[in-house]
């Protein structure tokens, strides 16, 4: 009896930490708001704030980013490779990203302004695989498989933290990438980059939108 009482407690214990577990977090340490969005994984935003006065964009920063741990898995690949592969990816970004931000009707803008929003916006955690065999490129790929894409948006004069947004899933959709030194280059590439500056422009019209009542 003692051991069916036991048993009994350990299964309402376990099922009572499976509903109690949290979620997703409510509000930020900087004050941001967890809004709901069916575009973005996940949407933070200032509370009472319209961002809808924003019709010009600012890049502060958009970089690409590996895995911390690419390089002890794969030590055969030159680190000169992955850092021009970077360099090449960044700039491609940055230009598809502009590209994107125009059909979408937002200008961009060299100084800050009242309708000007600052954007620092990442791709990260891509990694390093080996080529398939037969392959003639570099003997490895960069791989999609864990991307996410992370934005965060500041009013450009006050630097005001306005909203954070990541998604971990749109960006996944193009696959690998067969990436040289010459990453721009590589026509594959830029259309991969070309769609995921078009995943950051909808989540930036999501943070625009008005919260919900």
């Amino acid at each position: 009896m003692n051991r069916l009482l036991v048993a009994g407690l350990l299964a309402l214990t376990c099922l009572a930490g499976c509903v109690i577990a949290p979620g997703p977090a409510e509000r930020t340490p900087d004050g941001l708001v967890r809004r709901q969005s069916t575009r973005v994984d996940s949407l933070y935003a200032a509370p009472g704030v319209s961002l809808a006065k924003y019709r010009r964009v600012m890049f502060d920063n958009l970089d690409v980013g590996f895995k911390p741990d690419w390089q002890a898995r794969n030590p055969q690949v030159p680190v000169d490779d992955i850092t021009a592969v970077r360099h090449g990816a960044v700039s491609m970004f940055r230009e598809e990203f502009a590209q994107a931000l125009a059909k979408g009707g937002y200008t961009v803008a060299n100084a800050p302004a009242a309708d000007v929003l600052r954007v620092n916006a990442s791709v990260v955690d891509l990694d390093v695989v080996s080529a398939a065999a037969g392959d003639t490129g570099p003997g490895y790929i960069v791989s999609t498989a864990d991307m996410s894409l992370v934005a965060e948006l500041r009013d450009s004069q006050s630097g005001a933290m306005l909203a954070r947004v990541a998604d971990r899933r749109q960006g996944r959709n193009q696959g690998n990438l067969q990436l040289s030194g010459q990453a721009a280059q590589t026509a594959d590439a830029r259309a991969a980059f070309a769609a995921w500056a078009g995943y950051l422009r909808e989540a930036l019209d999501e943070a625009r939108k008005p919260p919900p009542k």
